[in-house]
């Protein structure tokens, strides 16, 4: 291409014309390695070593033992080992209730969940050879059991702690509810277990501000280890009532920590009766009926007979499940009565029927079902609630179609459909005059209960959900303008959590509210001023470093115009101190169903050894295939333009242009 333009057919050999010959010969040279980048192919080895994963128990059960020298000791002799750093690449883990990269070991949590880092740590090296030293005394204060966890990469347990069994007496659960009604009789049930070969009298005596209000002597031996201890304690007083649990402890016991436990009761003087009226048989009428029960301020009453005459005015809340045509009546009656309402719909729901027969909203169903799964709103505010990973869970099953409101209403869960997510309610509260009520458009929620046990071990998130709905539908006061939200009572260590809610004068939650708490300790008097920060739907102030002791404390706006009062006691109880030996038989378990051993951390040289020349662990020599460009593409361009530049200029400035 340059020999054309400068060469054939013309006579012109100067100096500047081989110049820009040249010129054009590199620039049009220089674009076409452009463009063809040219690549070299090249193999490289790599030697790949295993992992070794090493987690150690931060937990303060460790420190309790006496056994943080120990343990740190030993991490350090792993640190400077030259045989085992070079054979594995070695990876330093702490855990109490979660698995952390290791950065100091404070021996101070106060939880223990050892199975969930375990399979964390699995999940991370699933594509590599990578066993775990396990270091810990093996006592779990949460989770599931991991004794029989088969772990794909082998599980090497160093067991910290005393190995000895001692005889040991202690209170293993207390079960009581968390409210009950003013002159009611209310069920505690205490679990005492026993460690010994002896048999052995004991009393267990429980107290309330220094007065015995109930004593009984136990009798334990070798057959019988365990007793269930159950009776009932009367109410006689408003208010948070705190109860101390004590068992006598035996002789030379090494462990008296826990024989003594605490709890508290919440006596209230008020009590919601609940009618739920359902024409078929269905698991989630079960669930909303179990729901209920977990909180013993409600009554729960179900009937299918949906001729019969009810007294409306004599319930807080009536629970329509599915209605049909059946419920005309009841409807009716309803409306007659002006009561606080929730519907539940479903496949088996006649919207034709349900939009006629009450004033709150519409659909325009059609015979297709859909499957909506559940988004939580962070801004609803009618009442403090929280996400109980609504998003993982499964869908409710409804008619399609939209939903119109034609009362004030706000949204709790959204409709997500497949992977849309739409602004259309799913769990709707509104209200009509003095009127509360809700909506839940799909059945099947008892799967939401299960799926929460599953998840968290427990119903109780589930429940204080479901309660919360219920104690605002069955509430038939005004509002308050501020509205405050704790436990009455909590463990030393834990976090203390007070959170509140102001509306303005309209009933309109503030977000621009200014809060402050003011606590006080009863016994030293100390006072403290906390603001409170906004959380969603809600104010919220946290305490992490509280010392066991009874504390009250008001909340009040900034003008100090609306103040609240309350009392909470923090209980000198830590699951941590309770275990005073090892538990040497889980972690010899947990190590054989996965290929390990187990070894104590006082003679840990052997299984260092075998981790040294165990031949399973090799460094793997993999080879790696590379391409590698001969050039520069950026350097190259630059050159390109850089001539096609200077040619333009030697032509223009001899007038070849």
């Amino acid at each position: 291409m340059a020999f054309f333009q400068y060469y054939y057919k013309s006579k012109d050999r100067s100096k500047t014309n081989i110049l820009l010959f040249f010129l054009r010969f590199l620039s049009i040279f220089s674009l076409l390695v452009l463009i063809i980048n040219p690549k070299i192919e090249s193999n490289k080895i790599e030697n790949v070593r295993p992992v070794l994963n090493v987690l150690v128990d931060n937990s303060a059960s460790i420190a309790y033992a006496n056994e943080q020298d120990k343990v740190s000791n030993f991490v350090t002799n792993l640190k400077v080992n030259s045989a085992l750093n070079q054979k594995f690449d070695i990876n330093y883990y702490t855990f109490s209730d979660r698995l952390s990269v290791q950065d100091t070991l404070a021996f101070n949590a106060h939880k223990t969940t050892i199975i969930t880092p375990l399979q964390e740590l699995q999940e991370l090296y699933k594509d590599r050879m990578a066993p775990t030293l396990l270091i810990t005394d093996g006592n779990q204060t949460q989770g599931v059991s991991y004794a029989y966890y088969k772990a794909k990469n082998p599980i090497y347990s160093v067991v910290v702690g005393d190995t000895l069994q001692y005889d040991d007496l202690k209170i293993s659960q207390i079960n009581v509810n968390s409210y009950t009604n003013l002159n009611n009789n209310f069920p505690v049930e205490i679990f005492i277990q026993y460690k010994g070969k002896e048999s052995i009298n004991k009393s267990i005596s429980v107290t309330q501000n220094n007065t015995v209000v109930f004593k009984k002597n136990l009798t334990f031996s070798r057959e019988k280890l365990s007793q269930r201890i159950q009776f009932n304690l009367k109410a006689h007083a408003i208010g948070i009532q705190n109860y101390h649990v004590q068992v006598a402890s035996l002789e030379n016991e090494k462990n008296t920590i826990n024989n003594s436990k605490s709890f508290s009761i919440e006596v209230v003087d008020e009590q919601a009766k609940i009618l739920i009226l359902s024409a078929v048989n269905h698991p989630d009428i079960g669930m909303i009926r179990r729901s209920i029960f977990s909180n013993k301020q409600h009554k729960v009453e179900l009937h299918n007979d949906l001729n019969k005459k009810y007294q409306y005015k004599d319930y807080q809340l009536v629970i329509l499940y599915q209605p049909t045509s059946e419920f005309a009546k009841i409807f009716e009656d309803i409306e007659l009565e002006q009561a606080n309402v929730f519907i539940i719909t479903g496949p088996k729901t006649d919207w034709r029927f349900l939009n006629k027969a009450q004033p709150f909203f519409t659909k325009k169903a059609i015979s297709k079902k859909e499957s909506y799964f559940p988004v939580y709103n962070p801004d609803f505010n009618e009442f403090i609630t929280e996400d109980i990973q609504f998003s993982e869970f499964t869908p409710l099953t409804g008619y399609f179609g939209e939903l119109v409101f034609n009362v004030p209403f706000k949204t709790v869960l959204y409709q997500r459909v497949l992977s849309f997510e739409t602004k259309n309610p799913l769990l709707a509260t509104f209200t009509l005059d003095n009127r509360r009520g809700a909506l839940l458009s799909g059945s099947d929620s008892w799967k939401w209960r299960m799926q929460s046990k599953v998840t968290q071990n427990t119903f109780q998130q589930f429940d204080q959900f479901f309660n919360k709905l219920i104690q605002y539908l069955s509430s038939t006061k005004k509002y308050d303008r501020l509205e405050v939200e704790y436990n009455p009572f909590v463990y030393a260590n834990e976090n203390v959590i007070i959170k509140a809610q102001y509306f303005d004068a309209n009933y309109v939650f503030d977000t621009n509210a200014s809060l402050t708490l003011s606590l006080t300790n009863k016994t030293t008097k100390e006072q403290s001023i906390f603001p409170f920060t906004l959380k969603n739907n809600y104010y919220e102030v946290v305490y992490s470093d509280l010392e066991a002791g009874d504390y009250s404390f008001s909340v009040q706006t900034k003008d100090k115009s609306i103040r609240k009062y309350g009392s909470f006691s923090v209980l000198t109880y830590d699951v941590e101190q309770q275990l005073a030996t090892a538990n040497v038989k889980d972690l010899k378990l947990l190590a054989k169903a996965s290929g390990g051993i187990s070894t104590a951390i006082d003679n840990t040289e052997p299984l260092i050894t075998q981790l040294i020349e165990d031949n399973q662990y090799r460094i793997i020599q993999t080879s790696k295939r590379h391409l590698q460009a001969l050039i520069d593409w950026q350097w190259l361009l630059a050159l390109t333009l850089f001539l096609l530049t200077l040619e333009w200029f030697i032509r223009k400035y001899y007038g070849k242009i």
